[in-house]
């Protein structure tokens, strides 16, 4: 078994077709399959053998995509670091995970120059056709000198394929390991469920995030399909990028769907090659999402998971789906809400999720401890997040369990109150968190991001907002910001705000 047979199989029978396309340049599958078959020997000549691990530390692009699939044809563990880290972050990460080889572009390379003796790579190798250290071997270079044929090893299932690191549930970043058969197993399903072999998918999600890597590119190869990888997600620039490319399908997250939608040059747009929005990684606002289908006639499709999962356990056709739900479980997984003790409750009720089945993880690179506060023995992840199940199978987010505030002993969970704010003609975006309170514990503040040419006060927005919420849930304070700050997978930065 290996990942990159997806790819192969895919170069196979549709040699000629167009693989994925990028800032204009189109590279069919059978080109694909030569330039990774090429990486996977270049590892060999530089002594890099099954199981180690190199570090891709890259922006979305063909670089990222042959380094990936190649490492994984000759057995070999990429670790795709998030390309907006900073130095010391990257130190870690890298570190971490023991990597022999470090591929990067100059720009960061140089930005590294600090904790380079702490990474402990043994080579690096830098994107571009020229390095401005002589010593250093270009990816152009070493593609170039390397042979085009290699045979994908045939791996146990349960190998290693590749370390994803995230914060998860613990607040730190560790490196989720994925087998070959949790992301083959997590691409085939959902490319059955959403993608044709005719479909051009237009991954915004970065390819350094599980949802793009997996969900986006892998499942592409699944069906046949052509993707579209701009190098990094920018609202005009995205929109000028559908009109030209013309893709039937989006995958991203739904700020980058809030962006699209308010941006002034939406309505000017002719996004009619669109079918289907599918958005992952934090639940989409309902205003948005009917706004969405209202404004541009397109399908919507939320999907939910994490990196220890693969990363979807839950999704639906778009035609299925039920407003504010996630849809329902995916594959083979098995999912139950369960109390603080641990036991599992009504349909209907109010818990934490968690998951068992093919999709989920084996645990954490190097960290059996904290694999064991999450992982349980007989299979169970436990996600973090508070959703209910209906009796259909239909699975709503509520919040994370940290994001919770207690207020007096009063359960309050963010979205409640977001969801409710979003819904408000004057908002861009805008998110609640706890704060402490010497009487109460904590209470709630909000974080609100005006559209430009509103004003609105704080008075204004508890006024607002004390018709539709619990009086125990209204904001304390209002804070308006220039902007909500996010993750670039549209998380809410919720500790910065803090």
């Amino acid at each position: 078994m290996n990942v990159a047979n997806l790819l192969t199989e895919a170069a196979h029978e549709r040699p000629e077709h167009p693989a994925f396309l990028f800032e204009g340049r189109a590279v069919t599958y059978q080109e694909l399959e030569r330039l990774t078959n090429q990486f996977a020997n270049f590892l060999g000549q530089r002594g890099v053998r099954q199981s180690d691990v190199i570090a891709i530390f890259l922006e979305s692009g063909p670089e990222l995509i042959i380094a990936y699939v190649g490492a994984l044809k000759a057995g070999v563990v990429p670790n795709v670091v998030n390309a907006s880290l900073k130095p010391e972050e990257v130190r870690l990460v890298v570190s971490d995970s023991r990597a022999l080889l470090l591929l990067t572009d100059p720009t960061r390379w140089q930005s590294l120059e600090a904790v380079r003796d702490g990474m402990g790579t043994e080579h690096t190798l830098l994107t571009g056709d020229v390095a401005e250290d002589a010593e250093l071997p270009t990816l152009d270079a070493a593609l170039a000198e390397a042979s085009s044929h290699f045979e994908a090893l045939d791996l146990a299932p349960e190998a290693l394929a590749s370390l994803l690191y995230t914060s998860g549930t613990t607040g730190f970043a560790k490196g989720v390991m994925l087998s070959h058969r949790n992301i083959i197993d997590n691409a085939i399903n959902f490319a059955q469920v959403h993608y044709t072999a005719d479909d051009r998918l237009l991954i915004a999600a970065p390819l350094f995030h599980s949802w793009g890597l997996i969900n986006g590119l892998l499942s592409s190869f699944v069906v046949r399909a052509t993707a579209i990888v701009p190098r990094r997600y920018r609202t005009e620039p995205t929109l000028d990028l559908i009109e030209e490319t013309r893709p039937t399908i989006m995958l991203g997250v739904p700020t980058m769907i809030n962006y699209m939608s308010k941006s002034p040059s939406s309505s000017r747009r002719d996004l009619g090659s669109l079918r289907l929005i599918l958005c992952a990684a934090a639940p989409m606002p309902l205003e948005l999402i009917e706004s969405m289908k209202r404004l541009w006639n397109v399908g919507y499709a939320e999907s939910y998971g994490l990196t220890e999962t693969s990363p979807v356990i839950t999704t639906t056709p778009h035609t299925e789906m039920r407003p504010g739900s996630c849809g329902r479980a995916m594959g083979d997984t098995v999912l139950k809400v369960v109390d603080a003790e641990g036991q599992p409750v009504p349909p209907g009720s109010v818990g934490e999720l968690w998951a068992r089945g093919t999709a989920i993880a084996a645990g954490y690179f190097g960290k059996p401890e904290i694999t064991a506060e999450v992982f349980t023995t007989d299979g169970w992840f436990k996600t973090g997040d508070i959703v209910k199940i209906d009796e259909d199978g239909y699975v709503f987010i509520v919040d994370r369990v940290k994001d919770m505030i207690n207020v007096g002993g009063e359960k309050v969970y963010p979205r409640d109150v977001e969801e409710v704010l979003h819904r408000h003609p004057a908002v861009a975006d805008a998110v609640v968190v706890g704060v402490p309170d010497p009487n109460l514990g904590e209470v709630v503040k909000a974080y609100v991001a005006l559209k430009p040419d509103h004003t609105w006060t704080p008075e204004g927005v508890v006024d607002y907002l004390r018709p539709e919420v619990a009086s125990f849930k209204l904001p304390r304070s209002v804070e308006f910001v220039a902007e909500v700050p996010r993750s670039v997978s549209g998380k809410a930065l919720r500790r910065l705000l803090r």
